[in-house]
């Protein structure tokens, strides 16, 4: 199972949402790292274990991603409220699945996940 550290750029409903279906996931605001660079995310996801959840496409440059042990899951698209919820299963299904490793990469799009490992 994934074991999430959320980007800032994630909806504080969307972590919620995870949270209650089950899903291990930390918010950077929750351990006061706001504003910190993509390396210093990538070495606090990696002291912590757990997999990159981001909308930040740089995540997925092999430089990035190829940092980070525990893999990223990128949402490609901005998430109207409506959809939270739905997105927040699929996600919830996808870290209940897979497990953490170098190089895994998901890509959340509107329609489909695309997975790479």
């Amino acid at each position: 199972m994934l074991r999430l550290l959320a980007d800032e750029n994630i909806p504080r409903k969307l972590a919620l949402l995870l949270k209650k279906l089950h899903v291990d996931v930390i918010r950077l605001q929750d351990l006061g790292l706001r504003g910190i660079s993509d390396n210093e995310l990538i070495n606090t996801a990696n002291e912590l274990s757990r997999t990159i959840l981001t909308r930040d496409s740089d995540f997925t440059t092999p430089n990035l991603l190829f940092s980070a042990k525990n893999g990223v899951i990128y949402i490609s698209y901005q998430p109207s409220k409506d959809e939270i919820p739905k997105l927040a299963e699929r996600i919830a299904s996808i870290a209940r699945q897979l497990e953490p490793k170098p190089r895994l990469l998901i890509i959340v799009e509107h329609e489909h996940t695309e997975i790479y490992s």
